[in-house]
């Protein structure tokens, strides 16, 4: 492909916009160009029960540019009451389907959502997919409609699903990161991070940094170990797969990087490590003198954090009742895994929830999380001290 590749540069822009999501609306617009779209919005919400308190990551964007007045128009007048919603949680992963056939008939001629809200953004003619994400994450990508007059060609829509794994790729990524208070971070910040594991590589495919928990994983050597500065995988399978990933990852010169995913199967767990490996560029200049090529993000599915309730009551001021949920949601439980796991009904932790806002004097579910987040390294008995 050549240099001017409008593929090539969709990538380049959405491998960018992985570690600075200040960088998708632009990517968005190379998409709406390419494909002929007009806008699109890609929301990301933690568990399977997509509320607006777990929303992580929503753009809608439309000519490369970010609209946040009509973010909060939707979430705020039309979210509730949308009739797609139980219905986009029942489609299967990664296939497009057109957002028509998520309203009936009669929905389309009463629908507030698909009349007012679509039809002002162009967006009732457009697609639907829907990504299954780390932890069970829920990722939408609504596209907008035809830019052509024409209507879609097989052309447009073999273009646009071609650019699912990189979008699902990119939107996973922001999960993780949001997950983990470390969205819009840098790359020198994101190793302070010890919500996953962080290892960066250099462009001779060389361990360049990694932090504490990467570490800890590379030591251990159970899945992942460091063979003389080397990221590699026990399986021989894993360690070909994993190789090739790099190599994506950190082409030579002239070819194309790309992002990608795996994961490692370890002999002293049940579950899996899964890993993002996703190319740097001038991202990665001038950290410690050098630079640094790809990011590999190491997620343990068992390393889950678990938040001192206790900590949480005397820092922020909750009844016990409230602390217990607040760490439990801090945890990245669903509401319906913490009435399960305590035998309360969601009623009441949905009751506990309000109040806590009230009181911490937030509005979102990401707020209380980055607030317990905050805590750690601290003790309940240091807080309590004069």
């Amino acid at each position: 492909m050549s240099r001017e590749d409008p593929f090539d540069r969709i990538l380049t822009s959405l491998h960018r916009a992985a570690l600075d999501p200040a960088g998708w609306p632009p990517a968005s617009g190379l998409i709406e160009d390419a494909c002929g779209v007009k806008g699109s919005a890609l929301v990301v919400c933690s568990g399977i029960n997509c509320s607006r308190e777990a929303i992580l990551f929503a753009h809608f964007c439309f000519g490369g540019r970010r609209y946040q007045d009509l973010e909060r128009k939707y979430f705020r007048d039309y979210f509730s009451g949308d009739e797609r919603i139980p219905r986009l949680k029942r489609l299967h992963d990664g296939r497009l389907v057109s957002t028509g056939d998520l309203y009936t008939d009669r929905e389309k001629e009463s629908s507030a959502t698909y009349n007012e809200m679509f039809g002002e953004t162009e967006m009732e003619k457009g697609f639907h997919v829907r990504f299954v994400g780390p932890d069970r994450s829920e990722i939408v990508w609504a596209l907008g409609n035809c830019s052509e007059t024409r209507g879609w060609s097989s052309a447009q829509i073999d273009g646009i699903e071609r650019l699912l794994p990189h979008v699902r790729h990119f939107a996973s990524v922001q999960y993780l990161l949001a997950d983990a208070g470390a969205l819009g971070r840098s790359l020198g910040e994101l190793l302070d991070n010890s919500r996953f594991g962080i290892i960066e590589l250099d462009r001779h495919r060389r361990i360049l940094a990694a932090n504490d928990r990467a570490r800890s994983l590379l030591l251990g050597g159970d899945g992942l170990y460091d063979l003389g500065g080397l990221l590699r995988a026990r399986g021989r399978t894993e360690d070909r797969e994993l190789e090739t990933l790099i190599a994506r990852a950190l082409p030579r010169a002239g070819v194309r990087a790309s992002a990608g995913s795996m994961t490692i199967r370890r002999r002293r767990a049940t579950t899996r490590l899964v890993l993002h490996v996703n190319p740097v560029g001038q991202l990665g200049a001038g950290i410690r003198g050098s630079q640094a090529a790809a990011l590999v993000l190491v997620v343990d599915p068992e390393s889950r954090a678990t938040i001192d309730a206790d900590l949480i009551r005397v820092a922020m001021g909750l009844t016990p009742a409230q602390s217990r949920v607040a760490a439990m949601v801090a945890e990245g439980r669903t509401l319906r895994e913490i009435a399960a796991a305590t035998g309360t009904k969601e009623v009441t932790l949905r009751w506990h929830l309000k109040h806590i806002f009230r009181r911490l004097r937030i509005s979102r579910r990401t707020e209380l999380v980055r607030r317990v987040l905050s805590l750690d390294g601290l003790s309940a008995s240091a807080q309590s001290d004069p």
